[in-house]
């Protein structure tokens, strides 16, 4: 199948369970996805700019899809621009930082560049979101974990799903401290596929050996206890354990990671090697090998 390129003239800066799609394209689809910066508000070229941070390349629907089922984006590449931009002081402005040999150059300091997506996520079941805001429809999770290489499974809520794309970061630091990572305009290449049943009611990262759960709240306590229920679940249902067998073994085995604490909603998730639990490795995705 041919790949398909889909320019950032039609974005949102919030996604409505009503909004329509700007484009449609079949499951199983190659995408070049042009997004903006998150930043394109300050430092957009225009002729137009989005008026609130980070804007969505989209919405995009998959034909035929629908709730109950799941969207899975096998991430393939991501081409950061430069240069990236990060706010300048603490009175404002943003400041230009250049990318170049693999790196982005900050008060003369190399960072190597690891591009990631801020901002993945589909239509909600109601109302609308921000695409500062994060939940079970995906949105500003601003996690490492989706990169190229990454496989993201994210539930369907919408006919279609209609998802965005946006807020990329050159590089940002788990947790996202400073808040912000190195934003840039982007083209993203990915892959959409319709998964008939969605494994678990929150977003799902699979990433080398290992699949992640993503959970969302204004508490950072709050989003580890969803993020760690949520994979207790998915253990209990592959392996017959007890809650609080797989409670005890995810303090064995998991890992508390976070994707960023610096906005209003807190994202956090829970890692698990797929090695420990091999009923939890999906059909589609290829053993890691060594692993």
């Amino acid at each position: 199948m041919s790949t398909t390129r889909i320019g950032s003239e039609a974005f949102v800066c919030e996604l409505g369970a009503e909004t329509p799609a700007a484009v449609e394209v079949p499951s199983g689809s190659t995408l070049e996805i042009h997004c903006r910066s998150a930043a394109d508000r300050l430092v957009g070229r225009g002729p137009r700019r989005a008026e609130a941070p980070n804007p969505g390349t989209g919405p995009i629907a998959v034909a035929g899809a629908r709730p109950g089922q799941a969207l899975r984006f096998d991430i393939a590449d991501i081409a950061p621009e430069s240069p990236g931009t990060v706010s300048a002081g603490w009175d404002g402005g943003q400041q230009e930082v250049g990318i170049r040999d693999g790196c982005a150059v900050f008060c003369g300091l190399a960072v190597p560049v690891a591009p990631m997506i801020g901002v993945l996520g589909v239509a909600p079941a109601a109302g609308s979101w921000e695409t500062m805001a994060a939940g079970p429809f995906g949105g500003n999770m601003d996690t490492n974990s989706v990169a190229p290489g990454s496989t993201v499974v994210i539930p369907i809520h919408q006919p279609g799903g209609r998802f965005i794309v946006g807020d990329v970061h050159a590089v940002m630091g788990d947790g996202e401290i400073g808040g912000q990572g190195l934003e840039c305009a982007a083209t993203v290449t990915l892959r959409v596929h319709i998964e008939p049943e969605p494994v678990s009611d929150h977003v799902l990262i699979y990433r080398g050996d290992c699949v992640e759960v993503v959970a969302a709240a204004e508490r950072l306590e709050d989003a580890v206890r969803d993020a760690a229920l949520a994979m207790m679940k998915l253990v209990r249902r592959a392996t017959g354990l007890s809650e609080f067998n797989a409670m005890k073994f995810l303090g064995l085995a998991g890992d508390t990671l976070f994707g960023q604490h610096c906005c209003p909603i807190k994202t956090v998730r829970v890692r698990l090697p797929l090695r420990l639990v091999p009923a939890l490795r999906p059909g589609w995705l290829r053993p890691v090998t060594g692993a």
